[in-house]
C-alpha cells in the first residue's frame, strides 16, 4: 500500500468540496419548513403589512406535480421599483420538496430563473430579481408564517 501524498490529499479535498460545498448550500440555503396548509394569501399579507403596494394579482399554476395553483405578484415599494413574486402551493410535502430541489438542481439561465425561493408552509414562493430590496422588506413576514402554526 502506498503512502497518503499532498497531491493525493489535495485531490481528495477537491473532490470533497465538489460534493459537499453544494449539499451544503442547499441544506443553509433552504432550511427545513413544517409543511401545513397555510390560509390567505402570505405573500398579499406580508407585503401590505410592510408598506409595499400590490399593484396586480394573477392565478397561476405551475406545471409540476401536486401543484395545486398559486398567484403571480407585482409588488411596488414608494419609490416606484417593482418585482414580481410566484407562489404556488403544493398537495403534500414530497411534491413541495420535489419543487425545490428541481430549483435547486440547476443553474441560473439553466432551468432555474434568476431570484430567490423560500418555503413556507405549503407554499414555495420564488421572488424574482429585487431592484429596490422590496424583498428584504416583507421576507421577515414571511418568515413568521413559516414558524407561526
Amino acid at each position: 500500500m502506498t503512502e497518503w501524498n499532498t497531491e493525493t490529499l489535495a485531490v481528495l479535498l477537491v473532490l470533497a468540496m465538489i460534493v459537499l460545498f453544494p449539499a451544503g448550500w442547499v441544506i443553509i440555503a433552504f432550511p427545513e419548513s413544517p409543511y401545513r396548509p397555510l390560509s390567505g394569501e402570505p405573500v398579499k399579507e406580508a407585503a401590505e403589512s410592510a408598506g409595499i403596494r400590490v399593484v396586480n394579482v394573477t392565478d397561476t399554476t405551475w406545471h409540476l406535480p401536486g401543484a395545486t395553483g398559486g398567484n403571480t405578484y407585482v409588488l411596488e415599494d414608494g419609490e416606484g421599483n417593482r418585482m414580481v413574486i410566484r407562489t404556488q402551493a403544493f398537495d403534500s410535502p414530497d411534491s413541495r420538496d420535489a419543487a425545490v430541489l428541481a430549483y435547486s438542481g440547476h443553474m441560473v439561465g439553466r432551468g432555474r430563473p434568476a431570484g430567490t425561493m423560500i418555503v413556507a408552509g405549503n407554499h414555495v414562493i420564488h421572488a424574482g430579481p429585487d431592484p429596490g430590496n422590496i424583498f428584504g422588506r416583507f421576507a421577515p413576514g414571511l418568515g413568521e408564517q413559516r414558524v407561526a402554526g
